[in-house]
This record gives structure tokens, sequence and C-alpha cells, in this order.
């Protein structure tokens, strides 16, 4: 399982990448699950919206993958 750490880190480098992406929540502290969770629907919709994205493996993409899987693996701990 990812830690919520790393998967900050790796969006943010991932921002960092996407200058049309921008998120809210603070890159410097850690980012609570309401935040996550808000985070994950503009990435999604950002993703969902960018036809560039869609039909390329995107990094994003990936990471909304990997955020959908450690809230699932969470849910059944």
């Amino acid at each position: 399982m990812k830690s919520p750490q790393k998967l900050q880190e790796k969006l943010v480098r991932l921002l960092s990448q996407t200058p049309a992406l921008k998120v809210l929540p603070s890159y410097e502290q850690p980012w609570n699950d309401i935040e996550f969770k808000e985070v994950a629907w503009v990435v999604q919709d950002f993703v969902n919206q960018n036809h560039s994205v869609i039909e390329s493996d995107d990094p994003l993409r990936e990471w909304l993958d990997e955020y959908k899987f450690y809230v699932a693996d969470r849910k059944v701990r």
C-alpha cells in the first residue's frame, strides 16, 4: 500500500509538469482524507475533459488508479 505522503509527493511532481491543472491544498502540509478526495476529484475532472489525456497513457491517470487503490485498501482494513 502506498502511503498518503508518497501519493501527495507524486502528484505534486506531476502538477509541476502540468501547469493547466491547479489544486488548492498546500503542497507543504500533509493532506487529510477530505483534501485528498477533493484533489482526486479535480484531477479526475481534468483527465476526463482533456482529450489528449484520455487517449494516452498518462501519469495523472496512473496516479488516480493508485489513489483509488489506496482508498479501497483503507476500506478493507
